[in-house]
């Protein structure tokens, strides 16, 4: 570009400015303030396109005359003459000059793209990043077609699917170097849980087969539907502070039973104890979630990659709260003996809305749907199981089928079966009364919410259907957003492709 040609750019820069100042004067008593704001935008952007131009003419195309740049053996490189590129900025599309240079490998070398720092996609790394953080909370059609509105661009709704795997490729590196959270911020316990939630997957990627498929049927996970879903394993770690309470207010509170007073009570207390600056009993502090479709040994080593960060000298004891999937527990438990974490596991306890769900299960088969004697009775084995009576509630269980056997039918006696079973089975995560008096959360909330908000509010809107590679980027994307690392993740994104896209800046032939 000549000097003329650039001195051009600066006076037309000149020019909208000066046309600004012109319209706001002029708008006085003639626009409505909605109207202005809405034109302004419009001639703001227009403002900024013409000072990047401006920055991009300063800068040059990369070309010195009688310095081409040099191999890694010293050889200078062969100008190939100006190429012309299309770049994507908030403000809208731009030319970015190139000189080109031949590389005697038959590659071809653009020295302004080093200085610039431009990406290996024609979108600036802003745009991609505001874009991405909206396609990461919905569809990706309403995510494109706000930024075509807002900044009057034409992108299409495949954009964001196209720039997600690169970046949930930076996903992991990220999290190994993210620092561990200020220990003045961290309670003295370690919570860690785990789920799964299915995504809807596309057919031709579909677990089960169709019979001229030639490829093989795998295992279903828990949380797969044959030729439907593939399971996403859903984790999250948090710390929190004890504070023991009585298994009389489980019970209230299981059943609703606390006043608009006492309601208003416990929340004056919380405000209380922040406004002292101590910590609230039970609150997640650091919540840190994830979800995988890449199977329970991926979510659960990054799980335990995490927890060691936080707590790298291992002073803090570790609870597990868990829903009674016995795969979950079972490789949760192996992936912390190989973390060397099992000695510091202080509880393993099972969800109480899950073991209170069975009992009005059998509430139900045995007093019908809203007889008053089926509240009485679930309150009352409710207590028990808090009490830590988990024996004697399923030896009254078991009474009711020995007594009534000849007057059950067989689905209430099926319903009183499965539920000795499960009760059976999760014996070992059901000492409420100690988890209660230690001041443990007893609810796996956290991660259902989890699997709630970062799976299923993201991944089933009516008719979705997922790659299981784009259904992964926007998971690990939108785990990114919901820990609020999304800043620092563009940080160490834009620098990660830096080194990868420019390892060494080439020297000039004197």
């Amino acid at each position: 570009m000549t000097i003329h040609e650039k001195e051009g750019l600066f006076e037309t820069l000149d020019e909208t400015f000066e046309g600004l100042k012109e319209y706001i004067l002029g708008a006085v008593g003639q626009e409505d303030l909605h109207q202005v704001e809405q034109t302004l935008f419009r001639r703001l952007q227009k403002m900024g396109l013409r000072s990047l131009e401006c920055f991009v003419a300063e800068s040059g195309n990369g070309y010195e005359a009688g310095h081409p740049p040099l191999t890694e053996e010293g050889e200078p490189m062969r100008y190939k003459g100006p190429v012309d590129s299309p770049y994507f900025s908030i403000f809208g599309e731009l030319s970015i000059p190139r000189a080109a240079y031949a590389h005697p490998e038959g590659s071809y070398v653009y020295p302004i793209d080093a200085q610039l720092n431009l990406p290996a996609h024609k979108h600036s790394y802003l745009l991609v990043k505001w874009l991405q953080a909206s396609a990461a909370q919905e569809n990706f059609r309403e995510a494109v077609n706000r930024f075509n509105e807002v900044f009057d661009f034409l992108f299409f709704p495949e954009l964001p699917h196209h720039l997600g795997g690169r970046l949930a490729a930076y996903v992991a590196p990220f999290y190994q170097q993210v620092e561990a959270p200020a220990p003045d911020t961290e309670g003295s316990h370690l919570a860690l849980s785990a789920d799964s939630k299915g995504v809807r997957i596309l057919k031709s990627e579909r677990l089960d087969p169709s019979p001229e498929e030639a490829s093989p049927k795998p295992r279903l996970g828990k949380g797969e539907k044959p030729g439907i879903k593939k399971e996403a394993v859903v984790v999250t770690d948090f710390s929190f502070d004890p504070e023991a309470r009585h298994p009389e207010e489980i019970v209230n509170g299981l059943l609703h039973r606390f006043t608009p007073a006492e309601k208003a009570q416990a929340k004056q207390e919380r405000q209380q104890r922040r406004a002292e600056g101590l910590p609230e009993a039970r609150i997640p502090h650091n919540k840190h979630v994830f979800a995988t479709l890449k199977g329970k040994a991926a979510a659960f080593d990054h799980l335990i990659a995490h927890v060691q960060k936080r707590d790298p000298f291992g002073q803090k004891p570790l609870i597990v709260l868990l829903d009674g999937d016995p795969y979950l527990e079972d490789q949760l438990i192996e992936k912390l003996k190989a973390g060397r974490l099992h000695h510091r596991l202080d509880a393993l306890i099972l969800d109480i809305i899950h073991a209170s769900e069975y009992l009005w299960k059998v509430g139900t088969a045995l007093y019908g749907e809203k007889g008053a004697d089926r509240v009485r009775w679930v309150e009352n084995k409710l207590r028990d199981l808090l009490h830590s009576k988990v024996g004697y509630v399923i030896g009254g269980l078991r009474q009711i089928q020995t007594k009534n056997k000849d007057h059950l039918t067989d689905a209430k006696d099926q319903v009183l079966a499965t539920t000795i079973t499960y009760f059976e089975n999760h014996r070992h995560m059901m000492d409420y009364a100690a988890y209660l008096n230690k001041g443990y959360p007893i609810a796996t909330g956290t991660v259902e919410g989890t699997c709630g908000s970062l799976v299923k509010d993201r991944m089933e809107e009516s008719g979705m259907r997922w790659s299981i590679a784009g259904a992964q980027a926007v998971l690990e994307q939108r785990a990114v957003v919901k820990n609020g690392d999304w800043n620092a993740f563009w940080e160490f994104y834009i620098d990660a492709e830096r080194s990868r896209l420019y390892p060494r800046q080439y020297e000039r032939a004197a």
